[in-house]
């Protein structure tokens, strides 16, 4: 048998790519859901503006959770662009730590948020809580970070 070829680190950042663009996809769902459960209180005058305030503020959470997420991307580029070992290794390690700083804290503050903010509602917070923690949770999967040992191999394989 062959021995498999190690992948690039070009091969490397364009699976992280690949990834975080469907994560970025499932955050814009869940953006997506939020509006319009907002239109949809906002449009029905008997219900109670506070749905719709909570629905609205979600989506502005999860808004700013994809631009988190498409942080690390810009951190992956710089390395990249750099072109030696030692960045790339460093930058690695500073995408790590940002993704279980900031990224991974702001999840943890948006699933605390939506198990915590009172709808008027019960079956809509109930059908849209089920969604959005079921989501989130399988965002915060793909989000734990590659085995370092993994990541320096490729990068000493350029």
């Amino acid at each position: 048998m062959a021995a498999q070829k190690k992948p690039s680190v070009r091969d490397v950042l364009w699976r992280k790519k690949h990834a975080r663009d469907q994560m970025l996809d499932a955050v814009g769902k869940l953006c997506d859901e939020a509006w319009a459960i907002f239109e949809k209180v906002a449009a029905d005058r008997s219900s109670s503006s506070n749905d719709a305030v909570v629905a609205r503020e979600i989506g502005l959470r999860l808004r700013s959770l994809a631009y988190l997420i498409e942080g690390e991307h810009y951190i992956d580029r710089i390395a990249f662009e750099l072109q030696t070992k030692e960045s790339y290794i460093t930058a690695s390690e500073v995408a790590r730590a940002y993704v279980a700083e900031m990224v991974m804290t702001y999840l943890d503050g948006i699933l605390s948020y939506g198990r915590q903010c009172k709808w008027d509602n019960e079956v809509l917070r109930e059908e849209y809580r089920d969604s959005l923690e079921k989501s989130l949770e399988e965002i915060r999967a793909a989000l734990i970070p590659v085995p370092p040992q993994a990541v320096d191999e490729a990068a000493a394989d350029s």
